[in-house]
């Protein structure tokens, strides 16, 4: 299954780990719009709000690997499937719960996820 990831589970995170044993099938972003969030240590991306389209990377995991991202991503994220250029479809992880105010949040307008 390929799963869509733009934030700490990307190459040169730390979370990237959990995909080591994962092939890497490209860098690409989504075709529609969403918008990313700085949670400090992490971004998040929040589906009903369009802004840009999210920059990130392709991996094919297996049905372990996928549920040890599920278990990463916690209550705070939900999985769907998204459409990705250039016609991939993957599994992409929307942040859908969240403690505060997101008037107070930075919006990443690029929709590219670095390290603060």
């Amino acid at each position: 299954m390929y799963v869509f990831v733009y934030g700490t589970l990307k190459k040169g995170f730390p979370s990237h780990e959990l995909l080591e044993n994962s092939e890497f099938i490209c860098e690409t972003r989504t075709q529609d719009e969403f918008a990313m969030v700085d949670l400090n240590l992490f971004p998040g991306v929040i589906k009903d709000k369009k802004i840009s389209p999210i920059q990130g990377e392709i991996y094919n995991v297996d049905t372990n690997t996928l549920r040890q991202i599920d278990m990463y991503e916690g209550k705070w994220y939900s999985r769907e499937e998204v459409e990705l250029e250039p016609g991939f479809t993957a599994q992409m992880y929307f942040l859908i719960e969240y403690p505060f105010d997101l008037k107070d949040i930075r919006i990443i307008d690029n929709g590219v996820w670095t390290e603060n």
